[in-house]
């Protein structure tokens, strides 16, 4: 985010909330020595960063800080040597929002096939659909699709890609005719999914920050109660 533009005699422009409160969510974590996906409660506005194993022998990235409106990949590192502390303007692997938005789960399926049989299979890679969930099918090709088409359906797992069709009374459906291609699953009823997700808020913390494989690193992550752009005070 962009800290909205304040002044010392604004000082209210940018304010969230009125208790003038700083949320902090802390705590540490063990390195693979790669790139890791940290969750946190809100979009952070600031990350520090304390790399617990590095500060004990003396070696580089031991620490380091992001602020929100820094361009991906940033960070500003601290390396501690044995007799000095430098400073690195980190330009690829420090820090990147990665949050993921949330809104609405996609409650379609591909249909592939469908049996002519009692009762009816339909195929459907990967469906990752569960015994006594409701579907409807739409959109079949074939003579069987005036059978099944526009109809709501109890579904019983038989596989990862195909699962039987039943009535919603738990009658199995006989079909009659031949499917040629094409179809819609969607689920229905009351065991719909997750229909309107929250965003997910993530930091993707490189590996300037992450350090190497079993580096123990703590970290606070903030979110302000306001974050000003003071703009050119010169």
């Amino acid at each position: 985010m962009t800290a909205p533009l304040g002044t010392s005699s604004n000082i209210y422009t940018g304010l969230r909330e009125l208790g003038q409160v700083t949320n902090t969510y802390a705590g540490y974590l063990q390195s693979a020595g790669s790139a890791y996906n940290l969750i946190t409660p809100w979009q952070a506005d600031k990350l520090e960063w304390f790399n617990y194993t590095k500060y004990a022998t003396n070696d580089n990235n031991c620490q380091g800080v992001w602020f929100s409106d820094f361009p991906a990949g940033d960070a500003l590192i601290i390396a501690r040597g044995t007799t000095t502390l430098t400073s690195t303007l980190e330009a690829t692997n420090g820090v990147t929002i990665a949050n993921l938005p949330g809104g609405f789960t996609d409650e379609h399926r591909v249909i592939t096939g469908i049996t002519t049989a009692t009762p009816a299979v339909v195929t459907s890679a990967s469906h990752g659909l569960s015994t006594g969930q409701r579907v409807v099918i739409t959109k079949v090709i074939g003579t069987i699709g005036q059978d099944v088409n526009n109809n709501t359906y109890v579904i019983k797992v038989l596989s990862s890609s195909t699962f039987a069709l039943y009535d919603i009374y738990g009658v199995p459906i006989t079909t009659v005719g031949s499917y040629t291609s094409s179809g819609q699953i969607t689920l229905t009823g009351p065991e719909l999914g997750i229909v309107d997700a929250p965003p997910t808020f993530r930091l993707l913390l490189g590996t300037a920050v992450m350090g190497a494989d079993n580096d123990v690193i703590y970290f606070v992550a903030y979110k302000f109660n306001a974050y000003f752009n003071l703009g050119d005070v010169a």
